[in-house]
């Protein structure tokens, strides 16, 4: 199965600490996040990554050139910004499975089950399966809920809940996914598709042990640097490129 990384935002909150790389080059424990990302998935086997890149790309391309030769990796680079889902739109030809998973390239979920994702996402109707996991705390991020079929119902945007279930910025989709968006055009997956999925019950989530590590903030990166070097955390992400 193939990996799409959706690396075309220009992370602006990670900026003033690396103004000249991609967020997705910032350096976690020693290393490139992208390699931190690409090392967890040939964990599970998957070795075969597009990335999706868009400001900074030429970074990108040159990252890749030198990366290890175990993982089979093609760039693409939209030629303006065109957000989450114009950019995965972009990136369409590269497509090279189905079902594909896309990911957030920003963000590590250590403990998810990929093999158990992708049987979840065997749900006649699904076109794309969230993965999803509980936080104390939401607050800057936006909450999920679904039925007891873990078909989504809904939505909300960030608020100052005390807990609830998040998106893990992981999803397992199926190439008619494509279709229903539309080309070179900037659209958001958050905000532009997912509602629609939600409301024609085509939107599954997979439960997830947390934690979600998301390095997109300053606070977030010292937190997902914490974890990765601690010995002695559950699970933990080993690069192996």
């Amino acid at each position: 199965m193939q990996a799409i990384i959706l690396l075309g935002g220009k992370g602006t909150r990670l900026q003033s600490l690396y103004p000249d790389r991609p967020k997705a080059l910032a350096p976690i424990a020693g290393r490139p996040f992208l390699e931190w990302q690409l090392a967890w998935l040939a964990r599970h086997g998957i070795r075969d990554a597009h990335l999706a890149a868009g400001h900074l790309a030429r970074g990108i391309r040159d990252w890749a050139a030198t990366a290890g030769a175990s993982n089979t990796i093609t760039v693409s680079a939209e030629p303006s910004p065109l957000g989450t889902g114009g950019g995965l739109k972009f990136a369409e030809p590269f497509v090279r499975s189905d079902p594909f998973l896309i990911l957030n390239g920003d963000s590590l979920m250590p403990n998810l089950d990929f093999h158990a994702l992708a049987d979840a996402g065997q749900t006649p109707g699904t076109l794309i399966t969230m993965a999803i996991t509980r936080i104390e705390s939401t607050g800057r991020y936006g909450t999920v809920e679904f039925d007891a079929r873990k078909r989504v119902t809904a939505f909300h945007e960030k608020a100052a809940r005390a807990e609830g279930w998040i998106n893990g910025g992981v999803y397992l989709a199926r190439q008619t996914l494509m279709g229903r968006i539309a080309p070179d055009n900037a659209i958001s997956l958050e905000t532009d598709v997912f509602p629609a999925l939600c409301a024609e019950g085509r939107m599954g989530v997979f439960l997830s042990e947390p934690p979600l590590l998301d390095m997109g903030t300053p606070d977030g990166l010292l937190a997902m640097e914490r974890y990765l070097r601690n010995p002695a955390a559950p699970n933990p992400v080993t690069p192996s490129l």
